[in-house]
């Protein structure tokens, strides 16, 4: 956690330069700092939501002036933004090894890698949540999701084609089977937060597997 100390720290201007899209400035996510606030953010938006959460609350989670916070957002609703683009960015790379790792065991194995890969990130399911309820009123949010949502079916589509042995040329409905992949995952992953049931989910998921696998198998 960054200390007072390090809140008092002037940012450099050489940190940041402008760009429309996010309130004037851009954001380096291989800033330290940047990426402290991202995570924080994140933790506080998925914990009370958009709506309830101030820079102020953000900053105080790693000991920052809300000024701070400021310098590099320019607004909650650029933070929002950049919060979503930057958890789901994460939230692929943690799906793509998990997948490539489990894949060495198998197809099985590749395909529960992918629901390991949401569970070790419980605040990128909050934080779903809270974007799909704002995207109706927000063009822009609704605009990166659509786009992290392509992203995240074109690689659980190569992930599963390749764990499930499917020629996509002879199985040109992948594009599908990768929607329906997410569909279930997403689903899962809300009525648990709910419930907090994390075991019945899991079994759910293991049985939507084995459907999975057989149907595939009877069109094969």
């Amino acid at each position: 956690m960054n200390t007072a100390e390090n809140a008092t720290q002037a940012p450099t201007d050489s940190a940041e330069a402008t760009d429309s899209t996010t309130g004037g400035r851009t954001v380096d996510w291989e800033n330290p700092r940047v990426a402290a606030i991202l995570m924080a953010a994140a933790k506080c938006f998925a914990r009370k939501g958009f709506s309830a959460t101030t820079l102020a609350e953000i900053g105080k989670e790693l000991g920052l002036r809300k000024s701070i916070v400021h310098y590099y957002f320019a607004s909650k609703a650029a933070l929002i933004h950049e919060v979503q683009s930057f958890t789901y960015r994460k939230y692929l790379e943690q799906v793509r090894e998990s997948i490539s790792s489990g894949a060495e065991g198998g197809a099985q194995a590749a395909l529960q890698s992918l629901w390991d890969a949401m569970q070790s990130s419980k605040t990128a399911t909050g934080l779903n949540i809270e974007v799909w309820s704002a995207a109706r009123r927000d063009d822009e949010l609704k605009r990166r999701a659509a786009e992290l949502q392509q992203d995240a079916q074109k690689l659980i589509g190569e992930a599963v084609s390749g764990a499930l042995g499917i020629d996509p040329q002879k199985f040109p409905r992948i594009e599908q089977l990768s929607r329906l992949l997410m569909a279930v995952v997403n689903g899962l992953s809300v009525s648990e937060s709910l419930d907090g049931n994390e075991a019945k989910a899991k079994q759910t998921y293991e049985l939507f597997l084995e459907l999975l696998r057989a149907g595939i198998e009877s069109v094969k």
